[in-house]
C-alpha cells in the first residue's frame, strides 16, 4: 500500500498550497505505483459529511483542486469511482489495511489516494485522516 510518506513531494507541493485552518479541507492523490496514471483515465472523489448536509467532489477533470468545507471537521464518507483502458466505470474498494470514510480536522488537510491494481484490471484507494494540520 502507498502511504504519505510514498506521496512525498505531492504532499509538499500541497502544504505549500492550503490555507489550514476554517474548516476540513481535501485534496485527491494519484499514486505513480503501478503506472496508475495511465491505468486510471477518469476518476472521482466524492466526499460527504456523516450527520451533516456538506458534500464535495474532486475529479481527473480538475485532479488539482483542493475542497474546504465551511467550518467543518469530523468523519466523512468517501466514494471513488474510476474506469481506464483495461476496465469500466467501477466503484472502488479501500485497500486492505486502509478505512472507508476518511477523518478531518477544521485545522487539517486529508487526502484520499488512487493506485492501479498489478494487473491494471481494477484500482483501489487509501485515505490519510489528518495529513498536514496547523498548529
Amino acid at each position: 500500500m502507498a502511504s504519505i510518506e510514498e506521496a512525498g513531494s505531492n504532499v509538499e507541493e500541497m502544504r505549500s498550497s492550503i490555507d489550514l485552518g476554517g474548516g476540513a479541507q481535501f485534496w485527491a492523490y494519484v499514486s505513480g505505483q503501478n503506472d496508475t496514471p495511465s491505468r486510471v483515465t477518469e476518476w472521482s472523489v466524492r466526499f460527504e459529511q456523516i450527520d451533516g448536509n456538506w458534500t464535495g467532489e474532486i475529479t481527473s477533470a480538475n485532479p488539482e483542486e483542493t475542497l474546504k468545507t465551511p467550518g467543518l471537521s469530523g468523519e466523512f464518507t468517501v466514494t471513488v469511482t474510476a474506469s481506464g483502458p483495461e476496465f469500466g466505470p467501477t466503484e472502488l474498494e479501500p485497500l486492505p489495511d486502509s478505512q472507508r470514510n476518511i477523518g478531518c480536522n477544521d485545522n487539517c488537510a486529508s487526502f484520499v489516494g488512487i493506485v492501479a491494481s498489478p494487473d491494471a484490471t481494477g484500482a483501489n484507494y487509501w485515505t490519510v485522516w489528518d495529513a498536514i494540520c496547523q498548529r
